[in-house]
C-alpha cells in the first residue's frame, strides 16, 4: 500500500484544486495523521527511556519505530514533486522494511513481554508477600517472646544456682567444721584408747606378780595345814581355780593389748603355716591328748604367708582351742587345716566337727569382746575378738560357716603378698 499509493503529478496532492476543496481536506488530514504518528512515537520513545525493565523498553521502542515509520509514509504522501517519484518509492520501501523489521522484533519480544507479570498478578504477589511479611513479623515476635521467656528462665535458674551454691558453700563449711570436730574427737578417742591399752597392758603385767604371789601363799598354807580334812582340800581347790582364772584373764588382757599396737615392718615376714602349727601343737599338747582330737593339715597350695609370726600363732592357737572347747562329746573330734588361693587372698580354712553354732542367732555378736554363747565349757570370750582384730589390722577378713550339731569352719583371708605389697598396719 505504501509502495502503490498514487500521488499527484503536480507535486502536492490536490494542488490544482486549492486548499479549500476536497483535496485540501485530504492534505489537512494527512498532516494531522503525520502529527499523531510522530506524537505517539515521541510518547513511546519517552516511555521507553523512562522504563527500567528491558522487555517493556524494547516493546515501546519497537512500537515507537513502527509509529514513526507510519508517520514518515504519510509525510511522503504530502510531498510528491516532479522527478522524485522513484526516490519516494525507494524511501517508502525503506520505511516499509524498517516497519516490518520492527514488527518481527516485536513478535519475538512477545514471550519476554508475557513473562512480565500483570498488575493483578503483581497485586496478588504483593498481597502474598505482605502476608509472608506479617507471618515473619509474627514469628519474630513469637521468637522474641520465647527469647525473653528463656532469658527469664535463665535468670531464675541462675538465681537458683547462686542460692544453691551459697547453700552448698555453707554446707561445705558446716561439714568442714564437723570434720574438724570429728578429727579432734577421733584424736581424743585414739589417745584415750592408747592410754587404755597402755593401762590394760601394764595392769595385766603388773598384776601377774601379785597373782603368782597369791598362788605361792596358797601353796605354802596348804603345806602347813593338815591334809586329812576334806573341807580344806575343797577350799584350796577353789582357791587354785580362782587364781588360775585370774591368771588366764590377765594373759587374755595382755594379748588383747598386744594386738592393738601397730606392727612394724620388721615384725612381718614370710611365715610357714606348718612351722607355726607345730608350735601351737606343742603348746596345746595336753588339751589335744585329753580330748582325743585328731589334727591334720594340708598347706601345699600356699605354704607361706607374709604375716607376723606371733599373730599367726595367736590365730591358730585360738581357733584350735575353740575347736577343742566346743567339741561334740558323742564323737571323736577331727580338726583339719588347709590353704587355698582366692582372688588376691591367701585363705586359711580351719574345719572341725564340733557342736557348731546358730549364726542366725549369734552371728552379729560373734566377734564381740567378752561375749560367750555356751556356758557348759570354760571360756573368756576374747578368742574370736582377738582373731577379728588381728585380721582387720592386717587388711584381711574373717568368715564363719557353721551348722548346729555338725561343726564349724573358719575362713581367714590374708592379703596375698605376691599381688599386694602395700604397707600393712
Amino acid at each position: 500500500m505504501l509502495l502503490t499509493q498514487e500521488t499527484s503529478p503536480t507535486g502536492f496532492i490536490g494542488a490544482q484544486a486549492g486548499a479549500s476543496g476536497p483535496d485540501g481536506l485530504v492534505l489537512v488530514g494527512e498532516v494531522l495523521v503525520v502529527t499523531a504518528y510522530v506524537l505517539v512515537a515521541c510518547v513511546l520513545f519517552y516511555l521507553a527511556f523512562k522504563r527500567d525493565d528491558r522487555e517493556r523498553k524494547l516493546v515501546l521502542l519497537l512500537f515507537g519505530v513502527i509509529g514513526l515509520m507510519g508517520g514518515g509514509v504519510h509525510s511522503l504522501n504530502i510531498w510528491d514533486g516532479d522527478g522524485t517519484g522513484d526516490l519516494l518509492l525507494v524511501v517508502r520501501l525503506i520505511f516499509g522494511v524498517m516497519a516490518l523489521g520492527a514488527a518481527i522484533l516485536l513478535f519475538k519480544a512477545i514471550p519476554g513481554l508475557m513473562a512480565i507479570p500483570s498488575l493483578r498478578q503483581l497485586t496478588r504477589d504483593n498481597s502474598k508477600l505482605q502476608e509472608q511479611v506479617q507471618e515473619r513479623l509474627r514469628a519474630e515476635e513469637a521468637l522474641r517472646e520465647s527469647q525473653q521467656e528463656l532469658e527469664q528462665r535463665v535468670r531464675e535458674r541462675s538465681a537458683q544456682a547462686i542460692t544453691a551454691n551459697r547453700e552448698l558453700e555453707r554446707e561445705i563449711e558446716s561439714r568442714k567444721l564437723a570434720e574438724k570436730r570429728l578429727i579432734a574427737a577421733n584424736y581424743e578417742l585414739i589417745k584415750k584408747n592408747a592410754d587404755l591399752d597402755d593401762f590394760v597392758y601394764y595392769a595385766s603385767r603388773d598384776l601377774k606378780g601379785p597373782v603368782l604371789n597369791v598362788a605361792g601363799l596358797v601353796q605354802a598354807i596348804r603345806e602347813e595345814l593338815p591334809t586329812d580334812r576334806p573341807e580344806l582340800s575343797q577350799l584350796f581347790e577353789r582357791l587354785d581355780d580362782s587364781v588360775a582364772r585370774i591368771h588366764r584373764k590377765l594373759n587374755n588382757l595382755a594379748e588383747v593389748s598386744r594386738i592393738q599396737k601397730p606392727l612394724t615392718r620388721e615384725q612381718l615376714e614370710m611365715v610357714h603355716f606348718a612351722d607355726v602349727l607345730e608350735q601351737v601343737k606343742e603348746k596345746l599338747q595336753e588339751p589335744l591328748q585329753e580330748s582325743g582330737a585328731s589334727l591334720a593339715a594340708n598347706f601345699s597350695v600356699t605354704p607361706t604367708v607374709y604375716f607376723s609370726r606371733d599373730n599367726l600363732f595367736s590365730l591358730l592357737e585360738n581357733l584350735i582351742s575353740n575347736s577343742i572347747k566346743y567339741r561334740e562329746p558323742q564323737r571323736p573330734l577331727h580338726i583339719f587345716l588347709s590353704t587355698e588361693l582366692q582372688d588376691r587372698y591367701v585363705v586359711l580354712k580351719v574345719q572341725d566337727n564340733g557342736i557348731g553354732m546358730d549364726l542366725n542367732q549369734y552371728g552379729q555378736q560373734l566377734f564381740s569382746l567378752f561375749r560367750r554363747f555356751h556356758d557348759h565349757v570354760e571360756g573368756s570370750g576374747v578368742g574370736l575378738y582377738i582373731i577379728k582384730r588381728i585380721m582387720d589390722n592386717n587388711q584381711g577378713k574373717v568368715e564363719v560357716q557353721s551348722v548346729p550339731g555338725e561343726g564349724t569352719t573358719f575362713l581367714l583371708y590374708f592379703v596375698n603378698h605376691d599381688q599386694h605389697t602395700g604397707a600393712r598396719v
